[in-house]
């Protein structure tokens, strides 16, 4: 991997609003894991996407082509950012990012978000892309585990990587420091 595409998750829209919290993309591990590839090389975009309180797939699409994924770029999303990586693999078959990382990955089973969340998840990204791994915290919600194990059983060449005691992946939600030392090991593993 030569440079990292970090795709941020869904706050409420009172936490967004808050001017004394840190926004998405500044917000938990992220800045943290951004510095640590950095130091090792490897250019890393986390951008801040449009009105991520109510993502609109095609706003988040544009921003996020916009840093040119290629073949040895890693995909990093986080929460509904994993559920747009997927997406995004899924309805761009030619892709073939170096690698693709799901943390805590959410999906809007109920519609809320509009079409966000409406696609068909290619069974063959395991085949297409040299390493795809899901994190998953035992303690995180329902919702979550159902949707970790779904796409496990779709794509059975995901490596599934089962921590406790990390919550949603989020400061305040269990996860008690940005360090999140599992992830970097991960990411690692394809830094060149």
């Amino acid at each position: 991997m030569k440079k990292a595409i970090i795709v941020h998750g869904k706050p409420k829209r009172e936490r967004y609003e808050n001017p004394d919290l840190p926004k998405p993309h500044e917000a938990n591990w992220l800045p943290w894991i951004q510095n640590k590839l950095g130091k090792r090389g490897v250019a890393v975009a986390l951008p801040a996407l449009p009105k991520p309180y109510y993502p609109d797939y095609e706003d988040w699409k544009a921003k996020f082509e916009s840093y040119d994924p290629d073949g040895e770029t890693a995909l990093i999303g986080f929460s509904a950012g994993a559920d747009f990586v997927l997406r995004w693999l899924s309805e761009n078959k030619h892709a073939t990012p170096e690698s693709a990382t799901l943390v805590a990955p959410w999906h809007d089973d109920e519609g809320k978000y509009g079409d966000f969340s409406k696609y068909k998840l290619d069974v063959n990204l395991g085949k297409r892309i040299g390493r795809i791994a899901i994190f998953n915290s035992l303690d995180d919600s329902m919702p979550i585990q159902t949707n970790v194990h779904r796409i496990k059983k779709a794509i059975p060449e995901a490596r599934l990587i089962q921590l406790d005691g990390y919550g949603h992946f989020m400061l305040g939600n269990n996860m008690k420091t940005q360090e999140f030392p599992e992830l970097f090991e991960e990411l690692s593993k394809t830094i060149r």
